[in-house]
């Protein structure tokens, strides 16, 4: 095999293996048993070995998925089973020997069997691919009573906030139950796995300068993947990830059971046709590209029957969680066709979305730490009863009195967010916003976000919004920029970015310069952040909105959270 034609860091395991003795068999780690001394390859087979204890008789179907250089194919074949080995990477299929074994060269995602499998297996090859798209496609190429087995890579403890892109175990395994599999075989291998990664830490290491050259590397590249091996070590030892095998079984075949996606698992006419069924309105479709188009957006969606009937979705915002920079998604479009939309209890469409979506997604080990939202009461009181969500806020809107403040020396004129200067003037602006926000969460209101949810936007053309600056006459940077849009005869503040400290005096003179055309002004803010707009004889009135968080998977709770969102009309994605 070329080992230079193997995808990072396989490359360098492979060459290492090769180095210090003589050929990599294999592109996994080793199970290590009480004699830590023995050669890495002899811990590869065990860990091989392992794996093949679990295997139905032969002889029977199996597919292995990601099969590196095909020495689990070719063993299981010489065993009598029909092993066909299957890879996405040119480099690892030319390697596979086409006389005793199948093999196909495909993305396991795309992969359409021409038969089904007795067994599909993925040894340290499933933590590449979607679970979803993994579980539900390994279902498709079962027979009924047909075996998935993984040896790989889990997260085991999510207990403390650190993004881990390795699945967690726990999540995995209920979504496999959704998806329609039995568990039978759970094996925890990590505290045997964690000495050969101090083991090829060294050989990295002594090796560092041969692999430099045979495979076009920075020393940099070797020593970081040195660290990295480590770093997971300790992860092993102190039971934060694992090394787990895992036996599950395809349950029988119903026709009405949901199949799960992501957010490529349908096309937009699918989604509208959804959407104006579960909403009785109209669907934008460029609306819809804006919220996720590009890769933004996130959403886990459900087919039965072939048809889509079901969809969480959400759109990632960068956070500022008390002075820190983080991830959140804002909840949004979560969708039941009628004939589906059952709320009861754990066994229905809009449970098994939203679960999947926060396992997913949201949570101290995922990249998304935060996810909040707007649902109607009736999601919301469902969603907290089935133990989804918790409430941490309230919004509120807030009319200020007409009154004709004196502006003095202050101008209120339109802001050109396409100037040159727009991204200069708003993103120090936004500095000495999060400044004075620093013991709250506020999503990020630099230059590109406000450009992108405004600017942007589908209605910025015909008006919907005016983005505007307050400046002194005898200073060229403005003080705030806000935007502003009409609404229920008033004008409805979406956004303010200023410092916060002085958001009181900005809001007066603003509504100084409103009351000359006649114009009110009003607000909506969460109730936690009232006070920092509040102005003497405003009204303030409860929209029966609150702001959820997620209590399904672990991460900051409902009494952490309580009344430190700052969210204002502009954070509501229906707006």
């Amino acid at each position: 095999m070329n080992f230079r034609l193997l995808p990072y860091p396989l490359n360098v395991y492979a060459q290492t293996l090769a180095l210090e003795y003589g050929s990599a068999e294999h592109l996994h780690f080793g199970v290590f048993a009480a004699a830590l001394d023995e050669a890495y390859p002899y811990a590869q087979q065990r860990a091989q070995d392992l794996l093949k204890e679990l295997l139905i008789s032969a002889p029977a179907c199996v597919l292995e998925v990601g099969c590196g250089g095909g020495a689990l194919a070719r063993e299981l074949a010489a065993q009598g089973y029909i092993a066909t080995a299957m890879s996405g990477n040119a480099a690892e299929f030319e390697s596979l020997i086409a006389d005793t074994t199948q093999h196909v060269c495909a993305d396991f995602q795309n992969y359409q069997p021409q038969q089904l499998f007795d067994i599909v297996v993925f040894q340290q090859s499933a933590q590449y691919l979607d679970p979803i798209i993994l579980l539900e496609q390994a279902k498709a190429c079962l027979r009924e009573g047909g075996q998935l087995l993984i040896a790989d890579e889990f997260l085991l403890d999510d207990s403390h906030r650190e993004a881990e892109p390795l699945s967690l175990l726990g999540h995995f395994l209920q979504l496999a139950v959704r998806c329609g599999f039995h568990i039978t075989h759970q094996q925890e291998l990590g505290t045997l796995v964690a000495p050969g990664l101090a083991r090829f830490h060294a050989l990295l290491l002594k090796h560092e300068q041969a692999l430099c050259d045979s495979l076009r590397l920075e020393a940099r590249s070797v020593q970081q993947l040195a660290e990295s091996l480590l770093s997971m070590q300790h992860k092993f030892t102190d039971a934060r990830l694992g090394y787990t095998l895992l036996d599950l079984r395809r349950g029988p075949f119903v026709e009405y059971d949901p199949v799960f996606g992501n957010i490529h698992g349908f096309t937009t006419d699918e989604v509208c046709s959804l959407f104006e069924s579960s909403f009785n309105g109209p669907f934008d479709v460029s609306v819809w590209h804006w919220k996720y188009g590009t890769g933004r957006g996130l959403a886990v969606s459900a087919r039965v029957g072939g048809k889509l009937v079901g969809h969480y979705g959400g759109a990632p915002r960068d956070i500022l969680y008390f002075g820190k920079p983080d991830m959140a998604v804002q909840i949004c479009d979560v969708m039941v066709t009628p004939e589906h939309r059952s709320f009861a209890g754990r066994d229905t469409l809009f449970f098994k979305t939203a679960a999947t979506f926060l396992e997913q997604h949201i949570g101290n080990a995922a990249q998304h730490l935060l996810g909040f939202g707007f649902p109607n009461k009736r999601v919301l009181q469902v969603a907290v009863r089935l133990g989804l969500y918790d409430v941490t806020d309230s919004f509120v809107e807030v009319h200020y009195p007409k009154v004709a403040h004196n502006t003095g020396d202050w101008e209120l004129a339109e802001f050109d967010l396409d100037s040159p200067r727009s991204r200069m003037q708003v993103d120090a602006l936004w500095l000495q916003m999060a400044a004075g926000l620093q013991d709250q969460i506020v999503g990020v209101r630099d230059w590109a976000y406000l450009h992108y949810r405004y600017r942007a936007h589908p209605l910025w053309p015909s008006g919907g919004y005016n983005c505007l600056a307050l400046r002194r006459s005898s200073v060229n940077e403005p003080a705030a920029v806000l935007v502003l849009k009409k609404h229920d005869n008033a004008m409805l503040l979406m956004d303010i970015i200023g410092p916060v400290t002085e958001f009181p005096a900005l809001l007066e003179v603003l509504i100084g310069f409103l009351a000359r055309t006649d114009e009110t002004l009003a607000c909506r803010i969460t109730k936690g952040q009232l006070d920092r707009i509040s102005l003497g004889g405003c009204e303030v009135r409860d929209l029966e909105i609150d702001i959820p968080c997620n209590n399904w998977t672990h991460g900051p709770n409902a009494q952490t959270l309580a009344g430190a969102w700052w969210l204002t009309a502009g954070d509501m994605d229906f707006f």
